[in-house]
């Protein structure tokens, strides 16, 4: 019986979305309705995938450079490396390097210009320093020239020191000292070192481009670590079970040590991405649900439009239930055909963006990284966009049927 009266219901409902209205306002309200709620839906398909596409791209950058685990003191600085377990991650089954690190802030000076900058000391042979040397853009990537040592620097930190590898112009490298400091004389609290740039990368990554990287005993030396490291970068082979190893390199370095797969390393700037998205989602949604509000008005003028009709279901048995169901589904039908035009349509444009790349950054001048707006459609954004349609939906068709009531109770002085 319950179905015989939701499939009535669903062809009155039918009935009443296709066929003409006395008055044209009506339908001009319901194309309107449909169409911002096709808009707004297309609008939040393609915005959520150019959100994923940025982060696909991002990720990638820092897949290429950052290593597949950064270990580091939970607390303090640095740590003594004899008693760190190197040669056990070495010995683990899909680890394929692991380098000692020193890195920390250092005033660098280069002729009349200084700036603060991250100061990476390793191995002459490791793969950290290999790391960098695929994406020199200048220079040749010497550490140590005779017994000077020799510094790689980011494009972004030679930019700003205006350094010049044609010139023979050493860098000269400050660091606090970690004994006593002597107030009467400033200059004699700071190590000093020079260093001679050699290349200059560029890694798309602005952190990475305030980088030095020297030799680790230079490192050691300014920074008086001698024997110790700040931290120990690992890298895997390319199919590495990640959450697997991750808690076999955590059991081995003990609870004094953090260990950092390669998101973790961003895990800042990945969550300032999500929430930028939750909040673009937020507002997208909102103006869907105001878009929606414009069925109400549709629905309520058609309820006064077929109040008659409504009385004359009523004297013929139809129950007060059934007659707002059939307005309830035809609130739902107009948003719902909207909402699935839309995803139609974001979809539609997110595969002819990355196909084509219609969308140029910078109108494609080539002065970006990404040379047009990268998207990525994920199965899960639409569910969420879907789901959000139906609950909108809900709500607006909802309203407009309970206002029936009143139509109803009227129906008995006809």
């Amino acid at each position: 019986m319950k179905n015989a009266s939701r499939r009535t219901a669903f062809f009155i409902a039918k009935r009443y979305v296709v066929s003409r209205k006395k008055h044209n306002i009506i339908n001009v309200i319901s194309i309107v309705s449909m169409v911002g709620i096709m808009v707004c839906t297309a609008a939040l398909v393609i915005v959520l995938s150019v959100f994923n596409g940025l982060e696909e791209t991002i990720s990638g950058w820092f897949n290429d450079n950052n290593p597949d685990f950064m270990i580091a003191l939970r607390e303090g600085k640095s740590f003594e490396t004899a008693n760190f377990p190197l040669e056990k991650l070495r010995r683990l089954e899909q680890v394929t390097d692991v380098d000692e690190m020193v890195s920390d802030l250092a005033l660098v000076t280069y002729q009349d210009r200084q700036e603060l900058l991250q100061l990476i000391g390793v191995d002459t042979g490791s793969r950290t320093r290999r790391v960098y040397e695929n994406v020199l853009i200048d220079g040749q990537p010497v550490m140590c020239i005779g017994d000077q040592p020799c510094a790689n620097i980011g494009t972004v930190a030679a930019g700003k020191l205006l350094v010049n590898l044609q010139r023979y112009d050493l860098m000269k490298v400050y660091y606090p000292k970690r004994t006593k400091k002597n107030l009467a004389d400033p200059a004699s609290a700071f190590n000093t070192d020079f260093l001679y740039p050699t290349a200059v990368f560029a890694s798309n990554t602005d952190h990475d481009q305030n980088y030095i990287i020297c030799p680790i005993q230079f490192a050691r030396d300014l920074m008086q670590y001698q024997d110790q490291a700040t931290s120990v970068a690992v890298y895997t082979a390319p199919n590495a079970e990640v959450k697997t190893l991750q808690k076999k390199i955590e059991e081995i370095v003990g609870t004094s040590f953090v260990v950092k797969n390669k998101r973790q390393q961003e895990e800042t700037l990945f969550k300032t991405m999500q929430s930028e998205k939750l909040v673009t989602y937020i507002i997208l949604a909102f103006i869907l649900f105001v878009a929606a509000f414009n069925i109400i008005g549709a629905i309520g003028m058609l309820v006064l439009e077929k109040q008659r009709d409504n009385a004359i279901l009523y004297s013929l048995g139809a129950s007060p239930s059934l007659i707002q169901r059939i307005f309830l589904y035809e609130g739902l039908a107009v948003s719902l055909v909207g909402g699935i035009l839309g995803i139609v349509l974001g979809v539609i444009v997110c595969w002819l963006q990355q196909t084509f790349h219609l969308i140029k950054l910078g109108g494609g001048d080539g002065y970006y990284t990404i040379p047009y707006y990268p998207v990525q459609m994920h199965f899960t954004d639409i569910l969420l966009i879907l789901l959000t349609i139906l609950i909108i939906n809900l709500i607006t068709a909802i309203l407009p049927a309970h206002a029936l009531k009143k139509s109803i109770n009227k129906t008995s002085d006809i």
